[in-house]
């Protein structure tokens, strides 16, 4: 069984497991940093139906269940004209998940100090994904002392010598891997990272299985 922790399908973020040749979808949503302008405004019906989330009550709703986690959200240095805004706006996904109990599918680009300040600042406890992780073994030791998991995917081919190191130091009940918008296979994808990481490709399976398990129970434990 494969866990595609982050991939995009019809122009949607979703998680994707795989079992032989059946696949099951589950949605997540959120506010992209991308979407953001300087002027963007919570009155929109569709950000308004969001917010309204935070007061569902998750027990007893079928309905509004039927995501998995908030994402994809984050911050995005690139686009430095919004980034106050996107500050703004990921702190209140990051309480529309504290609130409904979902974990946070992540995108981060040049931004992890401020991640990481984020989650101290709210004292979030639900578990945050880091999607395309593609910087350095010692940020990735700082987000994973604050209990974030950590996703690879096109770094597996791009940056060969990178991938090694980061695979080589992140504890395996950590990790997980994606397709986001490459179009590739997910089972290639893990056949990459046994490759780089010399093991059996069933260990991985296994292994990102128990991870995804650990953040399909968030509503039940501490968020661990």
């Amino acid at each position: 069984m494969f866990v595609d922790i982050h991939t995009h399908i019809d122009n949607q973020s979703v998680i994707k497991i795989v079992d032989g040749d059946v696949e099951k979808i589950l949605k997540t949503v959120g506010i992209h940093p991308w979407k953001l302008d300087r002027h963007f405004d919570w009155s929109e019906a569709k950000w308004r139906n969001l917010l309204r989330l935070r007061g569902v009550d998750f027990s007893t709703s079928v309905e509004m269940t039927r995501f998995f986690a908030i994402g994809e959200v984050g911050l995005d240095k690139v686009h430095k004209e919004t980034f106050e805004k996107q500050l703004e706006v990921f702190e209140e996904m990051i309480r529309l998940s504290e609130s409904c109990r979902k974990p946070m599918i992540i995108h981060c680009v040049r931004a992890y100090s401020e991640i990481i300040a984020a989650r101290k600042k709210t004292k979030a406890v639900m578990p945050w994904v880091i999607h395309g992780f593609n910087s350095s073994v010692e940020t990735m030791r700082q987000l994973l002392r604050h209990n974030m998991y950590i996703s690879l995917g096109e770094v597996l081919y791009r940056n060969e010598n990178q991938a090694i190191d980061i695979l080589k130091n992140i504890p395996p009940d950590r990790l997980f891997l994606e397709t986001d918008v490459s179009g590739r296979n997910i089972r290639d994808v893990y056949a990459k990272a046994a490759e780089l990481m010399n093991c059996d490709i069933d260990f991985l399976c296994r292994q990102i299985f128990e991870n995804y398990g650990r953040l399909e129970t968030t509503d039940t434990d501490s968020g661990r």
